[in-house]
């Protein structure tokens, strides 16, 4: 089983909280994470620490979460060390272990050069269902919600391109469970372990309409991208 850490990527409500504990579930260490939410019954499975220190990075460069930057970030020394220090919580766990924080994948540079073995794996979802995720918990206006989605997913695009994510899993997938364990057995994890952590309380919104015009290229190259 290899030792090298896994990045969970992904914009906001697109399934990357339940791709983590799927994960989990067949293996992959986690360490301390949020287990519950009013918005994610099983919990977003994030390292609180890790929250102010990507959104510094942000900040810094007039970004934030929901306002996500346009080219790839490079981090200051600063910003580099104070990611180290949160990297010492996963000191002695288990491995191979991993983290989720939507944030990293639009600055997701900073992460190699502290880690440059860091393992890829990503999710997508319908950016219509998204959005409707984003409006419910966040009364975040539909144009709003894709121009976030279309950053964060252009991001990742760009990493899916340089070959440097080993899998895409498309959360509303009818054989989700498959690729998640096809995804698995790459990283080395237990791919014929029970998953029970997904479950269709999980689910509240979905997308019965095609995607609007202004995203429809960048989902189909996305979804041509999933496992």
């Amino acid at each position: 089983m290899s030792a090298a850490p896994v990045a969970i990527l992904g914009m906001h409500r697109s399934g990357t909280s339940c791709l983590a504990g799927c994960l989990e579930d067949l293996g992959l260490t986690l360490g301390a994470v949020n287990t519950a939410a009013p918005h994610n019954r099983k919990g977003n499975r994030e390292n609180a620490r890790l929250w102010p220190v990507h959104d510094a990075v942000l900040a810094r460069v007039g970004a934030a979460w929901d306002h996500p930057p346009a080219e790839p970030v490079v981090w200051n020394a600063d910003e580099v060390d104070a990611l180290r220090a949160v990297l010492a919580d996963y000191d002695g766990l288990p491995r191979p272990w991993g983290f989720k924080d939507p944030r990293t994948t639009v600055i997701l540079d900073g992460w190699f050069e502290v880690l440059p073995d860091l393992r890829l794996v990503a999710s997508i979802r319908h950016p219509l269902a998204v959005a409707a995720s984003l409006a419910a918990r966040n009364d975040t206006p539909l144009d709003q919600a894709l121009s976030i989605w279309i950053g964060y997913n252009e991001a990742l695009l760009r990493w899916i391109d340089q070959g440097a994510v080993t899998a895409v899993i498309d959360y509303d997938a009818p054989d989700y469970e498959t690729r998640v364990r096809r995804a698995a057995s790459t990283l080395g994890l237990d791919a014929e372990a029970p998953m029970p952590f997904r479950t269709d309380e999980l689910t509240h919104q979905r997308a019965a309409d095609p995607a609007p015009a202004s995203v429809a290229a960048l989902w189909d190259r996305l979804r041509d991208a999933a496992a």
